[in-house]
């Protein structure tokens, strides 16, 4: 995991499949107990590989829990069974679909520099972003 409780950025890889790096930190996160406003399981981000993963939030969450690194995490969902080979087509296609949802993370987690207007409109999401993941998780529940 990054510095101050982030999780890694959408663009680090574990093998070339990107993303993972990412959700292995915000599984961490959650277990821990510190999560704070960010989605583990509730976003289509997340959605996406786990679905090419073959595994539920839970599942995923015990994986993590059961492996001390990154490679041993990839290790126990290959003993599982994914088509790996379309994952890597999922992962090399991100960021593309989800171009929106990443704009606004790179943003907030300051890995790009925002304009006057991109710079206010994080301030005023700030303030309203734990209740807006808090909503986020009561209507869309994790798989």
């Amino acid at each position: 995991m990054s510095a101050l409780g982030v999780p890694r950025r959408w663009s680090e890889d574990v093998d070339g499949i990107r993303w993972l790096p990412r959700l292995i930190d915000k599984a961490r996160m959650s277990s821990g107990g510190e999560l704070a406003a960010y989605l583990f399981g509730h976003s289509p981000i997340d959605r996406g590989l786990m679905t090419g993963l073959g595994v539920t939030t839970a599942t995923f969450a015990a994986i993590v829990a059961d492996s001390p690194d990154d490679a041993a995490v990839l290790t126990a969902l290959r003993a599982r069974g994914f088509d790996e080979a379309r994952v890597r087509r999922w992962s090399a296609r991100l960021p593309k679909p989800y171009q929106i949802i990443i704009t606004m993370i790179d943003l907030d987690e300051g890995h790009t520099r925002p304009t006057r207007f991109e710079r206010a409109w994080i301030g005023a999401f700030r303030t309203i972003e734990g209740g807006v993941m808090g909503l986020v998780r009561l209507v869309s529940p994790a798989p």
